[in-house]
């Protein structure tokens, strides 16, 4: 099949009726579980990769040579499937880059098994690979090969010409630096995940802000966060209240920048015993003081924004080329902060001494500046404990409750992690890459709806890692943490959104 770039394509999977032997009780225990309403009764994880960057002639384009450009396909019910039958499930993907592509299909869960709730069993994962092709069928073709179309603006030697990024859920795809033009080098793109492969999205381009510049537009435009979250926003922060300096180095692959973020002297105790207590941190152009951290902040009030000018433009406003890690002179000299108001939250769940309810409210946020920005991150602890039908009631509650309470502030919805063919790290947890989806979409739509929340997606860019990368136990080695060249990449996307709009 060929299409041009933008094109998209149709994918149909059938999964074969389910079979059980002479004993009932497998059957008993499927008829147990049931989907989230409105998503698939089978999980299937179908990419779109590229197998080659040849085209027709048989030249390889130098671009996307061992690419393995992936594009994930959301699957979708056909028709109402009932009973134990064949299920067929249909799904699109837009495809832009060129080369041959072939599919990867695979069956993680059946008949709602991927949707536990609570005290149901979770069951083991395992993968089952679905055929892709038919041999007695000529019109059912697997393999998708897109042309080269050297001046379609998804293109990547066009790359630098897109707009920069505002959309802090850009559809991208990842490729080899090393393919990359010797001319990017003087551009600030973004740096290599562990494969050697950088992000870069379709339709705009990201460039890597330096933790100075951050703070600057910070202090001037959003003075003052309120940030909700559990670990994954912890990891998250550790970056941003270190001025960049976490986990930055090759060299620096320790247990804290794969999974296990121990605690140190910046972060109290609260951090990492999961309590509801309030931290409020100054993060100044080289992160967070020592001297401030257990302060009254209130004592040390300063201006925000140094009078000090700016000496030089933005290299992007002048179209100067400076390199990758560029910091204007005049930003070091600088003494800009915005305030950082941290809670740890557990999503909607009412566990261990945390609950939004009890937690959001204008009296356990008088003491602290008004916010000018709230950014909520969830789902991670409702997937693994809670009940999607209580999420889904309850999510619209605290979205209320936050527009109660911030009744000016601009909103932010963090996504959940993406989660993708293993095991939880404790049995009790209820995680599968399906339910993560489905409580996300549902959070999101509420978000948008109720506080015209943008989205920052951290999930999108790790479901478009090719599938053997998707499946290294390293990239998620413990519950549903990202390694830290992750947590870089989300964080750019998120500082990006705020600072190029």
């Amino acid at each position: 099949m060929l299409v041009t770039p933008g094109q998209c394509v149709c994918v149909r999977a059938v999964v074969p009726a389910l079979s059980f032997d002479t004993d009932t009780t497998n059957q008993t225990n499927v008829e147990a579980y049931k989907p989230v309403p409105g998503w698939p009764a089978d999980s299937l994880i179908v990419d779109l990769v590229m197998q080659s960057s040849q085209n027709s002639a048989g030249v390889h384009d130098p671009l996307y040579i061992d690419a393995r450009v992936t594009v994930s396909v959301d699957m979708r019910a056909v028709a109402r499937n009932q009973g134990y039958g064949s299920r067929v499930y249909e799904g699109s993907a837009q495809v832009f880059d060129p080369g041959e592509y072939a599919l990867d299909a695979r069956i993680e869960f059946r008949n709602g098994q991927w949707n536990a709730e609570p005290g149901q069993f979770m069951p083991e994962f395992h993968e089952t690979r679905m055929r892709t092709t038919l041999l007695i069928n000529t019109l059912v073709q697997s393999v998708v090969r897109v042309e080269r179309d050297l001046k379609h603006p998804t293109y990547l030697r066009r790359h630098q010409n897109l707009p920069l990024c505002t959309d802090g859920a850009a559809s991208g795809r990842w490729i080899p630096e090393k393919n990359l033009p010797a001319s990017w080098k003087q551009w600030q793109y973004m740096s290599p995940a562990e494969d050697g492969r950088v992000w870069v999205p379709y339709h705009c381009r990201l460039r890597r802000i330096s933790h100075a510049e951050f703070v600057f537009h910070m202090s001037r435009n959003w003075p003052s966060v309120h940030w909700y979250g559990d670990s994954n926003s912890r990891r998250t922060l550790q970056p941003i209240v270190q001025a960049g300096q976490w986990c930055h180095t090759n060299t620096s692959m320790q247990a804290d920048c794969l999974c296990n973020d121990t605690p140190k002297d910046l972060f109290p105790s609260e951090w990492y015993a999961h309590m509801p207590v309030p931290r409020w941190y100054r993060v100044h152009t080289q992160g967070v003081r020592s001297d401030e951290i257990f302060a009254d902040l209130r004592l040390k009030a300063q201006p925000r924004t140094d009078p000090r000018p700016i000496l030089d433009k933005d290299p992007i406003d002048n179209h100067t080329l400076y390199g990758p890690d560029y910091v204007p002179p005049g930003y070091r000299l600088r003494d800009d902060y915005f305030d950082l108001y941290y809670l740890f939250t557990r999503g909607t769940l009412d566990m261990d001494g945390s609950h939004w309810m009890r937690d959001i409210t204008q009296a356990a946020i008088a003491p602290y500046p008004s916010a000018d920005l709230v950014i909520f991150q969830m789902i991670t602890w409702d997937v693994a404990f809670g009940s999607y039908a209580v999420f889904a009631r309850s999510v619209e509650l605290l979205a209320r409750r936050l527009r109660h309470v911030y009744p000016h502030a601009q909103f932010v919805y963090r996504t959940g992690p993406y989660w993708c063919c293993r095991n939880a790290d404790s049995q009790q947890k209820k995680y599968s890459r399906l339910r993560f989806a489905s409580f996300d979409a549902h959070a999101r739509a509420v978000f948008r709806h109720i506080l015209r929340a943008r989205i920052w997606d951290v999930s999108g860019p790790s479901s478009q890692r090719p599938p053997k990368v998707k499946r290294n136990p390293e990239n998620m080695p413990c519950s549903a943490h990202s390694r830290s060249e992750l947590v870089h990449l989300d964080n750019q996307i998120f500082i990006n959104m705020l600072v190029n709009d």
